[in-house]
């Protein structure tokens, strides 16, 4: 399949139906300033040319143009209803990926219903029209809908230990000496959460977020792919990374908390994901994140070690742990109430992982997108350096 990344021009109203064949088939990407959004257009450029199976239960290979369409706000406010319908005629796209999001969760606190608006009213006025003129619809979804510990019933428990067992696999396959070294005595971090583990979100935006998913899922069922993202970063946009490297350079030393653990994902590798997801044309609802895990307090130690390595920083500066209560409390004493966040919020991609090796139509480049998160944050400050 051909990827045609394209200025954002509408069509004519003259053209012929997008399913015809040769003619293009129309993915339109929200929230174009995004760091996601831009992922997805680099990401596509770098890839060029892929191979596309049929879908169904066919053998025949065939391929064909998908013209990518990455619309700002002003081009495409998700909240308007009119605004959707009028982009939806002018573009006619198979798949939309929103990458439009709230994401200010502190400030959702205080601001739900803007979080809301965009959250949940956004992606369900996008899957109503996606409903109305057979298109799919992807939708980026957060780590944050889940509270800290796994709420699983009886009858997910399957699901769950598959899941774990697909992560074990991969994680003794990447390390044979894994099993061995391994210390049965050791304290265990709660277990990484699955598809069907309860959500149980702890702040607004958090809820917003959930409340996002069931609209979509409502509206289009068995259309609606869902991706669940964890502590996302990249060269565009702000982010962790970018801010821990600006602070570094600036301050003689950083507070970091230590007793938050999730893991740190690139933006090009979650690009990669969902752009095998488009191509294989697969719902449902996944989990993507880097491997491994860690706290914030690590991970700005990692970048700090790796930016020092890279000469993207001239000196170390002096990084101090500390915990949630404490930094939450130095904020309320400068008048700054933090939201809530879950302790524990790593993703097991053992269902996605397993979904697009089975049913491999692309053919991608280095394999980035099941690293490590150590080797992810490498590949991404090197882009950097």
């Amino acid at each position: 399949m051909k990827i045609v990344v394209t200025e954002a021009m509408p069509a004519q109203s003259g053209e012929a139906s997008n399913t015809e064949a040769n003619i293009p088939q129309v993915v339109l990407i929200t929230g174009a300033k995004s760091q996601l959004a831009q992922a997805l257009l680099r990401i596509a450029a770098d890839i060029g040319e892929l191979a596309l199976n049929s879908i169904a239960n066919t053998s025949i290979s065939t391929s064909m143009p998908l013209e990518l369409y990455a619309l700002s706000r002003s081009q495409l406010d998700i909240t308007d209803a009119a605004n959707i319908a009028a982009v939806f005629d002018q573009y006619r796209p198979s798949w939309v990926i929103n990458c439009a999001a709230y994401n200010a969760v502190d400030a959702a606190e205080h601001d739900a219903i803007e979080a809301n608006r965009v959250n949940a009213l956004g992606p369900e006025l996008l899957a109503q029209q996606c409903l109305l003129s057979g298109a799919r619809l992807l939708h980026v979804s957060s780590d944050y809908v889940f509270g800290g510990h796994a709420v699983c019933g009886i009858a997910h428990a399957t699901e769950r230990v598959v899941g774990d067992a697909r992560e074990a696999d991969f994680e003794q396959h990447q390390n044979p000496d894994l099993a061995q070294n391994s210390n049965p005595n050791q304290v265990h971090l709660p277990r990484p959460f699955v598809e069907l583990d309860a959500p149980e979100p702890l702040s607004a935006y958090g809820k917003s977020k959930l409340l996002g998913e069931q609209k979509v899922l409502a509206v289009l069922s068995e259309r609606a792919t869902i991706v669940r993202t964890s502590w996302l970063y990249g060269q565009d946009g702000h982010n962790f990374v970018k801010t821990m490297l600006n602070l570094m350079r600036t301050q003689p030393s950083l507070q970091v908390i230590v007793d938050q653990i999730g893991c740190p994902t690139w933006s090009d590798a979650l690009a990669k994901v969902i752009w095998q997801l488009v191509m294989q044309q697969r719902s449902g609802v996944f989990h993507y994140s880097a491997q491994g895990q860690c706290s914030w307090y690590e991970f700005a130690c990692e970048i700090q070690r790796q930016a020092l390595a890279l000469n993207l920083l001239s000196q170390p500066v002096v990084i101090q742990p500390i915990t949630s209560a404490g930094y939450a409390k130095q904020a309320l004493n400068r008048g700054i109430s933090l939201a809530k966040r879950p302790s524990y919020s790593v993703l097991n991609s053992g269902k996605l992982r397993s979904t697009l090796v089975a049913h491999n139509a692309l053919s991608m480049p280095e394999q980035i997108e099941w690293q490590d998160w150590c080797q992810q944050l490498n590949c991404m400050l090197r882009r950097l350096s």
